[in-house]
């Protein structure tokens, strides 16, 4: 069972929530094993330290599916991949364009450079998505945006605001993504989709662009 397949569905349950579209979704995830074996084999246990773990997919519960897309269960060591919280998160990027068109979402640098770059992920194919998102949450779980850096006398740094670590782990998925594209196809990612995104543009805090 392709991707395609499980982002039809999944667009049906969106349209008409309900058990009967869940179920539909859930039975098609079922019959896509081996796109979790991809996944797990080759984005995830070739991690140190995480040899162990595997992607599985998040099964409705009574009809409903969670709002997230991707999210790790340590006590099981498995990312739980949710196909009806990727295609929540592609809304999310459209929404964040028109937020913006609209001159919103710029309460500070944070929030509007956020704003900003899940706008350019609209651009993104979906078939793309889940492994943008199954990236981000192994970001945020092994701390990859977090320095190691310590402040003199070995005090934690001042904590970033929320935001910015969401920004951060989505940017370091994105440059994942990219590379995982330009091995398996040859293509630059942010030519294809015409993705105009330029990291050291947006390290100074500047809400004026």
């Amino acid at each position: 069972m392709s991707w395609k397949s499980l982002e039809r569905l999944s667009n049906a349950y969106l349209k008409k929530p309900s058990v009967e579209t869940a179920t539909a979704l859930d039975r098609s995830m079922r019959r896509s094993n081996a796109f979790l074996v991809a996944l797990t084999e080759h984005y995830i246990r070739k991690h140190n330290g995480m040899e162990g773990s595997s992607v599985v997919f998040k099964y409705s519960e009574d009809g409903k599916f969670p709002p997230w897309a991707c999210l790790y269960d340590p006590e099981q060591q498995v990312f739980q991949l949710n196909p009806v919280g990727v295609l929540e998160f592609s809304r999310h990027c459209v929404q964040a364009k028109e937020l913006l068109d609209a001159h919103g979402g710029r309460e500070n640098f944070s929030v509007y450079r956020l704003n900003a770059f899940l706008a350019e992920l609209r651009k993104l194919p979906t078939r793309f998505l889940p492994l943008l998102l199954l990236f981000q949450e192994k970001a945020r779980i092994l701390a990859i945006t977090h320095s190691d850096k310590r402040r003199a006398g070995g005090a934690e740094p001042p904590a970033a605001p929320e935001e910015e670590d969401a920004y951060l782990r989505l940017l370091w998925a994105f440059k994942e993504l990219e590379e995982v594209i330009r091995n398996l196809y040859g293509m630059h990612l942010r030519t294809e989709c015409q993705i105009s995104w330029f990291e050291p543009q947006w390290i100074l805090s500047n809400t004026s662009r």
